[in-house]
């Protein structure tokens, strides 16, 4: 019997094309272990997910900061990122400064952006108004 993880993570793998730049991850939450595609996402990124929540200390969590994740693994031998944001009211600014750190570095003609977004807020809409340079696909599950 297949699994919803399985199931899932092969909807997410079909989406990964060679255009996609990378991926926009838009939570209520902290980036954890119990929030939705945490398992997809670490198997795309090389595990690199749990490593970093594993390494993470107590007083770090405990903080309560409103930051950002950014991680990195090649895709079709091109760099594909996954920043992960926590909605906050200054989410608009974080998202600003990763679309400039994008427009800096891109390497090829790649424009695609995926947004698995779980707010409220269309973000992909908001996005693709923002910088209509890149077109910003939701991510299905």
């Amino acid at each position: 019997m297949q699994s919803k993880i399985d199931s899932n993570l092969k909807k997410v793998i079909d989406q990964f094309t060679p255009d996609i730049l990378g991926v926009f991850w838009i939570t209520n939450e902290e980036l954890s272990r119990d929030l939705l595609g945490v398992d997809e996402f670490n198997y795309l990124f090389d595990g690199l997910i749990s490593q970093y929540l594993y390494g993470q200390t107590k007083m770090a969590s405990e903080t309560h900061l409103d930051r950002s994740n950014v991680f990195f693994t090649m895709n079709f031998n091109q760099k594909l990122f996954l920043a992960h944001f926590k909605y906050h009211s200054e989410i608009a600014g974080v998202l600003d400064d990763q679309i400039a750190l994008i427009q800096e570095n891109k390497n090829g003609e790649r424009k695609r952006i995926l947004i698995f977004n779980q707010t409220q807020k269309d973000w992909a809409l908001d996005l693709q108004k923002r910088y209509p340079q890149f077109e910003f696909i939701s991510l299905e599950f």
